[in-house]
């Protein structure tokens, strides 16, 4: 706002200045021949420099003192016009031209002060304009440093691509480079040029490979060009061989050949996984050449599996090339580049993720295998059904088994034949669940936060059985490793043909002895309430009150007669567990027999408790029921009678049972009602131990009983 009021100021300075010049040009007459001069331009030069010649501070002073003097006469006036005189009149006009002359001069001092205000701020801009050439200067002389110096930093770090390109060594390099190349005179003391020259015969070596490259290709596609008019050629033939295929029919009927049907076969068997097709390969000849009775087949989505099989593929060509890759960028590497910038080489590498989820664990192969197993070459017995499954996550093959056209019946009988355990422990003794879990199978559970006894529960929760160790043996797999020892396994075909019969006839025993015993223990549930039917002429007096399944912990509760066959490890829970009760009169005997799952290969044992007289008598507190357990365990002709070697356990535990109630009653003088003597013994007691006579002797057409 101040500067606005200056300029305008100055402008009506100027305008009055030139007026009072042209007043005067009018006045006064100019000769024709006078110079003309500027007189504004003189007054302003002039002004400039009494500006300079005196300071600001004299003019301020200069300015007070005149302002005073006009206070002054403007005082004066006012006073002279009270007296209202003539002479007060002239005093008050010369007064007033006093006072123009003062006005004047603060006009000039003025015009004097912008001439200063504008001259200072001319050199200040002046100044400001110095000020910001040789800032923008410094900011340039700054980028251009920081360019130089990023530019040095780069030079520094820089490293060629031939850096990345293995040489051959300079030993190699001299030996077969032409000298026109190599030029040993010159590049054996420098080194530059010597890596120019390697440089030089790396090039003229890529370009023979190239034309070699291109050579093979072009022959490479005339093959191709080759093989596709083959298949095309093939391919034509197929409508004919076709048309063959019917023709030939008749006669396939003919010679009971169907060749149609084993292609099929064959062309399903080629999608197995590689267990599975040994197994399946291994079952159907030794079916074919020994036991025709055995059906093999495969069963399953021929589709997804023909779909799994090209996603396989995809993967593994995946994985061959990141592994070429791989080895590529390996042998890039050059060792002596090794330092601290070694790791910003950019080298391409594969890695490896594998994503498995519970999902993909219980995920069977679309196919499997099935073989059906009959028990008697009659169609009297039942027949099992054996399904092997493959499990790509865990590697590993289930087994899931179950009866057709078989129905069981009783309660206890029906646990002889149960699917889920028929085959426990074909192999050996002990529990085939934790043998399959090799490292991968435990890292992958414990990865899904799985234990063990979980997942074999789960893996029957979705009808996919158990992993045998037999199973992975017949399927050709060799990681199975138990826990106490360590279990036989095949990697080979020549092995595992080896190991198929022994564990196809193990098989086939197991389930005829298990139907066998399936016949007695279902007899044995028909014998509840009459102790005489079906034992012959020599009939026991006491009854048999109950037969009936216990689980292995119901046996182990009984500690006291069983804990001795438990810790001994004679059973186990794979073991078929009942429970026997025979009574006469008030005397109780409780017996509590257990049947390994090698039966036949071993006897039922059976443990006894005795509830007589009030007392309660065992094996560890008394002679005559370790005697009595020794009489019914130790049959001499059990492999003989592996038919009805139950039958004759009962009827040995019973027979003993009333021995020993008759021969208390005698050594006790008891004559109660209750007590009826009916065997006739020998010795009632003999020996030091007082043996009791368990032992039947046949005396003609009667029985004798004596001392074991």
């Amino acid at each position: 706002m101040v500067n606005k009021r200056e300029k305008e100021s100055d402008r009506e300075s100027i305008d009055s200045k030139k007026h009072r010049k042209s007043n005067s040009s009018n006045s006064t007459e100019v000769p024709a021949k006078q110079v003309k001069v500027d007189v504004y331009a003189n007054v302003i030069q002039f002004e400039e420099e009494e500006s300079k010649k005196r300071s600001a501070d004299v003019d301020a002073d200069l300015f007070l003192e005149t302002c005073e003097k006009l206070k002054t006469i403007f005082a004066e006036i006012a006073q002279l016009k009270t007296q209202n005189s003539s002479k007060a009149q002239e005093e008050i006009k010369a007064k007033r031209i006093t006072g123009s002359f003062l006005f004047a001069q603060l006009k000039k001092l003025s015009r004097l002060d912008k001439v200063r205000l504008r001259a200072g701020r001319d050199a200040l801009h002046k100044e400001k304009l110095t000020v910001d050439s040789n800032k923008l200067q410094l900011q340039n002389l700054l980028y251009e440093a920081d360019h130089l110096r990023k530019e040095v930093q780069q030079c520094f770090q820089f490293k060629s691509q031939d850096e990345e390109i293995d040489l051959v060594d300079e030993q190699k390099f001299y030996e077969e480079a032409p000298e026109t190349i190599s030029r040993p005179e010159k590049t054996q003391n420098d080194e530059h040029a010597r890596r120019l020259a390697r440089l030089e015969w790396e090039l003229h070596q890529r370009k023979e490979l190239a034309a070699m490259c291109k050579t093979l290709q072009t022959a490479k596609e005339s093959v191709a060009r080759e093989i596709d008019s083959k298949t095309n050629r093939l391919q034509s033939l197929m409508p004919c061989l076709d048309q063959l295929l019917k023709s030939t029919r008749p006669l396939q009927d003919a010679l009971e050949i169907n060749i149609e049907k084993e292609w099929k076969t064959e062309k399903i068997a080629r999608l197995l996984p590689r267990p599975l097709y040994v197994a399946y390969v291994n079952l159907s000849a030794y079916a074919e050449i020994s036991n025709k009775l055995i059906d093999t087949r495969i069963v399953g989505d021929e589709d997804e599996a023909k779909e799994l099989e090209s996603t396989d593929k995809v993967e593994n060509e995946g994985e061959n090339a990141g592994d070429e890759s791989d080895d590529a960028g390996d042998d890039d590497d050059d060792p002596e580049n090794d330092g601290p910038h070694s790791s910003k080489k950019h080298h391409h590498r594969r890695q490896l993720s594998t994503v498995t989820t519970e999902v993909n664990v219980y995920k069977p192969h679309p196919l499997s295998i099935t073989f059906k197993l009959p028990a008697a070459a009659s169609n009297n017995g039942p027949t099992l059904s054996i399904t092997f499954y493959f499990l790509p996550a865990l590697r590993f093959v289930t087994v899931q088994t179950k009866l057709v056209d078989f129905e069981t019946e009783g309660v206890a009988a029906r646990d002889v034949l149960d699917p889920t355990k028929i085959m426990n422990c074909l192999l050996t003794n002990e529990n085939d669940d934790n043998e399959v879990l090799h490292p991968k199978t435990k890292y992958t559970l414990h990865h899904l936060s799985l234990d063990p006894s979980t997942f074999f529960m789960k893996l029957g929760e979705h009808q996919l059985g158990k992993p045998f160790t037999w199973a992975q043996n017949l399927c050709g797999l060799n990681f199975i490793v138990s826990s106490k020892s360590t279990v036989s396994t095949f990697s080979n075909n020549e092995q595992t043909q080896e190991t198929v019969p022994e564990i196809v006839e193990k098989m086939h025993t197991r389930l005829k002895a298990r139907y066998q015993l399936y016949r007695q223990v279902l007899a044995l549930e028909q014998l509840i309430g009459n102790g005489s039917k079906g034992a012959g002429t020599n009939a026991p007096s006491c009854i048999l009150a109950q037969w009936s399944p216990i689980t292995f912990v119901e046996y182990a509760e009984r500690t006291l007669a069983t804990s001795r066959f438990i810790d001994e490890n004679l059973v186990t829970s794979n073991h078929l567990l009942y429970h026997a009760v025979l009574i006469r009169g008030s005397a109780k005997m409780d017996g509590f027999i257990s049947v390994s799952p090698n039966f036949p290969a071993e006897c039922p044992i059976w443990a006894i408790t005795l509830n007589v007289n009030g007392s309660r008598l065992l094996s560890s507190n008394s002679n005559d029921i370790k005697e009595m357990e020794y009489w019914i365990n130790s049959i001499e002709s059990f492999k003989r009678n592996v038919s009805n070697v139950l039958i004759l356990q009962l009827k040995r535990a019973m027979s003993s049972l009333d021995i020993f109630i008759e021969t208390e009653s005698i050594r006790l003088s008891s004559s109660s009602n209750e007590v009826k003597a009916e065997k006739t013994f020998l010795n009632v007691f003999r020996g030091r131990a007082r043996s009791r006579p368990y032992k039947v002797i046949q005396n003609g057409g009667s029985v004798i009983y004596t001392q074991i």
